[in-house]
């Protein structure tokens, strides 16, 4: 298969030192040896030594590449072996005015290596110094020549002229200019740049900060301006520096170009004339360039300035490696698409190509290979059924962490990465559906792909359903109380009042002591016959109570055993497995339990055991049984000693009643005494019962209002006039008392009216409504002993009250672009504002893939608003897009283009190994077209690619130089 470029990833940052002088440099030598052979062989052991990866050099000399060609010398022949993908020819002079040292400019031409045999001729030779009525130029020859008459010593030998003529030599701007001007094709292949140092930069001529921030006026701001104007780039590691020449400091984009004609990289390099400086820049600061290591390369720094070059110690946007797709490949064995790997760009990726090509098929595989749920929902979503094809073939994404996901594997645990997919029409979809429903969750998503605000929104709904989950058990905890003091208040009456039972036991008690006088017992007999019945009566009321008391415990025993069982976990014995509890699934939240949480667990069910342990101890000492055996003793006891009095009295039918009758009134006035206590406590749990649910609803509603404060507080302002705000809706629809109420029987002015306003639900009120003893009586639910609402038929209390604490909130996002209502906008702009919400406020990690963002959309929409998003969010997150819109491709400054081709769509003759192919490559890589190449791919470059496939291709390109005042 053809190697189509060299560089796979397009514009990647690499390290470039474009400023590194060599021995015999023409000033300020400072390399060790002992002479100029000793000086470059310990020069080449410096450079094979260093450990610095240095893609692109500059070798810099002053009006000489005579060092440029030695250097490349030592690489061709193999004495440097330190790998460096690209060489530039650096030639450093002096120009006219002296700066307030007496210095004259420094400046230097960077020419493209591709022409470094014409250098000498075409440059040096063109160049102009006039001194004492001759005219020099700057070739080797003349140079020696001009340092022979300036010193007035013909004699003087080559190596000392030499020098000499060199440090005299200085020109003015408007020989260099004449010179590029009279060779356009020169001027194309040369890059200026223009020192901004105190010494011997533009700044000596007035200090910078009074020409740029204090405005000083000086004679000189003209000339200084020209040199501004002329450079294409500065060298300067001063971070104020790079600010200001992006437009980013004291003056905007506009008044820079005005002043210094466009706005323009800072450079930096070591500046080496010395081992100690090779590779080696003051502070670390090295220069990253994103850009193929070519000369185009370079000449693209220029019309993304801020983008493209950073001066700093550490690679800029680096991304997690678990988040980036290294590489893709499809895997056939036929024709159909081959085995070629694709490699992916860390920021962006644009996939272009004609109609039919295989954009889509490309992106579609890439997202199937790494979550088929998703891809399968958003195909269901706009009935698409995929590609179908007869050859069998697999697709692989190798992740940069070493990860691989297959286009045949669908096991969902073997999906390991996550993925925002937005297919063709998708945005459309949306757009059409112009539904609120599907806006708000739309939003939620998105917003959920920020692991900060998923991480807050995830702790306040697990809380929120913990309140629900609370509010529904206290609620059927607050109806069993209701049925069950009911029914104590049934029995209650059945049992009568025990004020009454007392006064009926009085009367009781008085009419056995007037029978008393009629019956056979002496008084004395009487009264231990009244004091057995007291101590029966006693008796019988401890063995009650030793019973109930006996029954509760155990009632507590088993359901702390329950709960150990629920939070521990228990062995099932029938099916031999470990059921496991709560406990097990909280710590098993973030994985496998570790060793620390097991032996804390461990403890737990110690002290669970020892409580279980000290609860029965506790009972064993209460002794019931013994107690009851004693009880037992005591009554047959009793009912010995009374056996004879009942004989005696068996005969007065009536005392013998009231005997019995008093007996059953003491045992009925302990029951109604403890039937009404009940009641009271009961009465009282209600109550707090219903409390305890107001709070929970009230506490729910500002779990769920602190999310409507996050969205507010840090998802507010998305960026270019876009707002999102968000606000917590409960429908008057989604009320249930809504619809049980009977209306047509309820006033204007009536007080239901309050618990609403425009169709919401005014939820405060209807906590307090709800706070109220709330009862539902022939149709009727009464909130106050006579204030009622009507009912319709068959409502009961269980679903009022259900329906008033129900979760029906909804958090209803609204968007605006420019205090335009998303939901009133054009579908064009829709659309737009919708895909900057997915770029925007998503701040997740993982990759994004787009298919024809920019369909049913405006040029100036695009420009204005999306390219300016998605070269936001590239820093960010790696973007994949698939587009036939030149203004998404070249605005973004797109690292990678990926080209694709499906053979015989466009012509016929068209020669390839497989029907679709793929090549990609930066925007810079640029080669004309070979009319001999049959393969319509390989036989241009990725720019010219760009602008036969794009409509409006070359016009994108050149909206961008004119956007910075360049001219390519």
């Amino acid at each position: 298969m053809k190697d189509y470029n060299k560089f796979k990833k397009g514009s990647e940052w690499r390290k470039w030192d474009l400023h590194i002088h060599t021995p015999g440099t023409k000033k300020n030598d400072q390399f060790v040896g002992s002479n100029l052979e000793e000086k470059w062989n310990n020069y080449v052991i410096s450079i094979n030594e260093s450990t610095e990866p240095i893609s692109v050099l500059g070798i810099t000399d002053y009006l000489s590449i005579e060092n440029y060609f030695n250097f490349k010398q030592l690489v061709a022949n193999g004495s440097i072996t330190k790998k460096f993908d690209l060489i530039i020819p650096n030639i450093e002079m002096r120009v006219l005015p002296v700066t307030g040292s007496a210095t004259p400019i420094n400046l230097h031409c960077l020419f493209n290596p591709a022409i470094d045999q014409e250098i000498e001729n075409r440059f040096l030779g063109k160049l102009k110094f006039s001194n004492s009525n001759s005219s020099y130029s700057a070739t080797k020859n003349e140079l020696i020549r001009f340092g022979r008459d300036h010193t007035n010593d013909q004699l003087l030998d080559e190596e000392n002229a030499y020098k000499r003529g060199v440090e005299q030599y200085v020109v003015t701007l408007d020989t260099l200019s004449e010179v590029l001007k009279n060779d356009p094709k020169l001027k194309e292949n040369t890059i200026i740049i223009v020192s901004n140092k105190s010494n011997d930069g533009v700044t000596g001529i007035i200090k910078h900060k009074d020409f740029f921030i204090n405005k000083t006026v000086s004679q000189l701001d003209a000339t200084r301006q020209s040199f501004y104007q002329f450079s294409d780039a500065i060298f300067s590691s001063n971070e104020g520096d790079k600010n200001y020449f992006i437009g980013q400091s004291v003056d905007d984009v506009k008044t820079v170009i005005r002043k210094c004609g466009s706005i323009k990289p800072c450079f930096h390099g070591c500046d080496a004339h010395s081992n100690d400086r090779i590779f080696n820049p003051v502070d670390n600061r090295f220069c990253w360039v994103k850009a193929d290591p070519t000369f185009d390369g370079l000449r693209q720094t220029l019309f993304e300035p801020e983008d493209r070059v950073r001066i700093q110690a550490l690679k800029p946007d680096v991304k997690n490696e678990r988040h980036i797709i290294s590489n893709v490949q499809f895997i056939d064995q036929g024709n159909l698409f081959g085995s070629k790997t694709i490699e992916l760009n860390e920021n962006l990726n644009s996939i272009i190509g004609g109609k039919s090509s295989g954009k889509s098929l490309l992106m579609y595989s890439m997202a199937k290979s790494i979550d088929p749920e998703q891809v399968q929902r958003a195909s269901k979503r706009l009935s698409f059924e995929g590609y179908k094809f007869d050859s069998n073939f697999d697709f692989k994404v190798q992740w940069k962490n070493g990860d691989e996901d297959f286009f045949t594997d669908l096991e969902p645990t073997n999906k390991l990465h996550k993925i925002t997919y937005i297919p063709q029409l998708y945005i459309n979809y949306l757009v059409e559906k112009n539904n609120k429903e599907e806006l708000n969750s739309l939003i939620k998503n998105i917003l959920m792909q920020d692991s900060e605000f998923k991480g807050f929104y995830d702790d306040k709904v697990e809380e929120i359903e913990n309140l629900n989950s609370e509010a529904d058990r206290l609620l059927s905890e607050y109806l069993k109380i209701r049925s069950k003091a009911l029914e104590v208040q049934k029995k209650s009456k059945e049992l009568g009042n025990s004020a009454t039972i007392r006064k009926s036991i009085t009367q009781i008690q008085s009419d056995i002591a007037k029978g008393q006088k009629a019956s056979n017992l002496s008084e004395e007999a009487f009264k231990k016959y009244n004091d057995l019945l007291e101590t029966k009566s006693l008796k019988e009321a401890e063995q009650r109570n030793l019973i109930t008391k006996n029954n509760s415990l155990q009632k507590v025993l088993n359901e702390i055993l329950n709960n150990r069982a629920s939070l521990l976990g228990k062995m099932d014995e029938q099916e031999d497995v470990f059921l496991k509890g709560q406990i097990d699934r909280i710590l098993e939240e973030n994985g496998e339990i570790s060793k620390d949480l097991k032996i804390i667990k461990s403890q737990i069910e110690k002290d669970y055991d020892q409580l279980v342990e000290n609860l029965k101890s506790k009972i064993q000492e209460l002794q019931l049984p013994k107690q009851r055996e004693a009880n037992d003793e005591i009554l047959n006891k009793v009912n010995k000693e009374l056996a004879p009095y009942l004989q005696k009295i068996d005969g007065q039918k009536e005392l013998k009643k009231l005997t019995e009758q008093l007996e059953k009134e003491k045992i009925k006035l302990q029951s109604a005494i403890a039937s009404e206590q009940q009641f009271k406590n009961l009465l009282e749990e209600y109550k707090n019962t219903r409390k305890q649910i107001a709070n929970l609803i009230k506490r729910r509603y500002n779990e769920y209002q602190e999310i409507v404060n996050k969205v507010n507080s840090t998802k507010n302002s998305i960026g270019s006039d876009i707002q999102l705000n968000a606000k917590l809706v409960y429908r008057l629809e989604d009320l249930k008392l809504y619809n049980q109420i009977n209306k047509a029987s309820i006033g204007s002015d009536h007080f239901f009216n309050t618990l609403y306003n425009d169709n919401l639900v005014n939820y405060t009120e209807l906590c307090d409504f709800f706070e109220n003893q709330l009862r539902v009586s022939d149709q009727k639910l009464y909130y106050s002993k006579e204030e009622y609402l009507p009912l319709k038929q068959n409502i009961n209390l269980e679903e009022v009250l259900r329906g008033i604490i129900k979760d029906s909130f909804i958090i209803d996002y609204n968007v605006t672009y420019k205090n335009d209502n998303l939901l009133h906008m054009s579908p064009g702009k829709k659309g737009t504002v919708l895909l900057i919400l997915f770029l925007q406020i998503s701040s997740s990690e993982f990759p994004i893939l787009i298919d024809q963002p920019e369909d049913n959309l405006d040029n100036r929409t695009i420009y204005d608003l999306l390219c300016k998003m998605i070269k936001e969010k590239k820093k960010e997150r790696q973007i994949i897009i698939v587009s036939h819109n030149a203004n998404l491709v070249v605005a973004t400054d797109t690292e990678n283009i990926i080209v694709a081709n499906q053979k015989g769509q466009t012509n016929e003759d068209e020669e390839g190994d497989y029907r679709f192919e793929y090549v990609n490559g930066s925007l810079e890589h640029s080669f004309e077209k070979n009319e001999l190449e049959k393969s319509i791919l390989y036989s241009q470059g990725i720019r010219e690619h760009v602008c036969d496939i794009l409509e409006g291709g070359d016009e994108a390109f050149r909206q961008r130089e004119k956007k910075y005042a360049l001219k390519n």
